[in-house]
């Protein structure tokens, strides 16, 4: 397993896309949360007065924060399919295809 830090950080000036959760409390309480920054939430009494509190909290912490991409890079063995070294071990045993062809002939037997 290899990590690789980027020294990349996001410019001033950049698009951060975000997804904004919006949920009914009761008639008079909205809470809106982002998506990705759970931690950053507001309840206000109406849609439009939760989004701009929100936006000005989203706002006022990113200018304390710095976003720093980490790229994880997984060996070949890590990646795979860790089952895949017992495919084949019962291929050419003659108890283990009697036990299979009789858990087959239990399935399609009609209850």
């Amino acid at each position: 397993m290899t990590t690789n830090i980027s020294t990349f950080t996001l410019p001033q000036s950049g698009t951060l896309k975000l997804h904004i959760v919006l949920e009914r409390k009761n008639i008079d309480l909205v809470k809106a949360s982002f998506l990705e920054f759970p931690s950053i939430h507001i309840e206000a009494p109406t849609k439009k007065q939760a989004l701009e509190e929100l936006n000005q909290l989203l706002y006022a912490r990113l200018e304390n924060l710095e976003i720093i991409p980490v790229e994880i890079k997984l060996s070949q063995g890590e990646t795979g399919n860790h089952w895949m070294k017992f495919a084949g071990v019962f291929k050419d045993d003659p108890d283990f295809a009697e036990i299979a062809e009789s858990i087959r002939a239990e399935r399609n037997i009609d209850d």
